[in-house]
């Protein structure tokens, strides 16, 4: 098989449980999928189905010891087995290689801190050596893609002093600023 068609993500019989009070909470059982380059992919289905707990999975924010992903469970990131990567790899992977927009923007962005600052911590958390006016020139820059009006007003706004439909585009724009 070409490289072109090797799947850049594949989940294989994931297995995620909850360590309650009331006992163990099985959150998905058996989620297999894979995506190729240039697919999109839906996850539908009802409440509590276990759609957050499988993304949460492929970012690598199940937190043990309350939360489990299961052996034999494997999340494949071009061929490689994400389960397996050390801290350093982790922080790579995450807002580098991958990124997550969560649907309640408002619980997601920090209220103490503007929009700007925000996007700017995201950048230089993966590019230590960007300088400020570079940070605030590419902050404006992805504000704009996701066609937030007035952007470089935008970046001094705490998130209550946006619509949440402006929240969930900052939101995007934090998942896109990187490049993932």
């Amino acid at each position: 098989m070409n490289e072109q068609n090797n799947p850049i993500l594949e989940v294989k019989n994931l297995r995620v449980s909850y360590h309650t009070y009331a006992g163990e909470v099985k959150a998905v059982r058996g989620v297999q999928f894979s995506l190729e380059k240039g697919q999109a992919l839906a996850i539908v289905g009802e409440s509590g189905c276990g759609k957050s707990v499988t993304a949460k999975s492929i970012m690598g924010l199940i937190k043990a010891p309350q939360g489990e992903i299961k052996e034999n469970s494997e999340i494949l990131y071009h061929g490689e087995n994400i389960l397996k990567y050390n801290k350093k790899q982790w922080q790579h992977y995450k807002g580098g290689e991958c990124a997550i927009i969560f649907q309640d923007a408002l619980a997601s962005l920090n209220p103490t801190m503007r929009v700007g600052k925000q996007i700017m911590e995201n950048l230089t958390n993966h590019d230590k050596s960007i300088s400020k006016a570079e940070l605030k020139k590419k902050a404006i820059e992805i504000l704009e893609l996701v066609e937030i009006p007035d952007a470089e007003n935008c970046l001094e706004k705490y998130p209550h002093e946006l619509s949440g439909g402006m929240r969930q585009r900052v939101m995007i724009a934090m998942a896109l600023v990187t490049n993932p």
